[in-house]
């Protein structure tokens, strides 16, 4: 009797711990320097998020632009030039708005403005606070707002070549890596 109630209890065990299905966790956080470095991407690094993002025709394609510094080589920095580029086949651009980062958590308003043409958005910001002459850190740049066109996947990255990060005496700060985004329209 003991056997066969042991035997009962293993294989409601067995079951319970075969029928549960393990999920792979994947993270994607914009500013983790650690996540990028394992990925080959050095800072400071310009970077998109959402990583990965499906979308329907209807919807709107929210792209967020990030700087990351590693917490001990951060360095100040007052203006960006950051040209980007996208595939305008399948999407076309809507807004852009200034980041969180950029306009100093609302404390001030930056100098922000861009262009675009055909496939190619130039964008440019520089702090201009009147107490601190710089941003010092890791923080969202802006937010780049695209229309779906039609069904189709491609992505959407810097154009690092063109790309500068300056302090306010306008030296330039070498951009060591990017990471684009892949966009999913179905």
């Amino acid at each position: 009797m003991r056997i066969l109630h042991g035997l009962k209890i293993s294989l409601l065990v067995i079951t319970i711990v075969c029928s549960c299905t393990i999920y792979d966790k994947i993270f994607d956080n914009p500013v983790d320097h650690k996540a990028n470095e394992e990925q080959g991407i050095g800072a400071p690094t310009l970077v998109f998020y959402p990583k990965t993002q499906t979308v329907t025709q209807t919807d709107s394609i929210l792209i967020g632009s990030f700087i990351v510094f590693k917490e001990d080589s951060t360095k100040p920095f007052s203006g960006i030039h950051l040209q980007i580029e996208f595939p305008n086949e399948l999407m076309e651009l809507d807004t852009i708005v200034p980041g969180i980062f950029i306009t100093d958590t609302s404390q001030s308003t930056p100098l922000f403005t861009y262009t675009y043409d055909d496939n190619i958005v130039d964008l440019y910001a520089y702090f201009l606070g009147t107490v601190k002459l710089d941003l010092e850190g890791t923080g969202h740049l802006a937010d780049l707002i695209f229309n779906p066109l039609t069904t189709g996947n491609d992505s959407i990255g810097y154009n690092l070549s063109e790309c500068i990060i300056v302090d306010h005496e306008d030296a330039q700060i070498d951009i060591n890596g990017m990471r684009g985004a892949e966009i999913i329209v179905q």
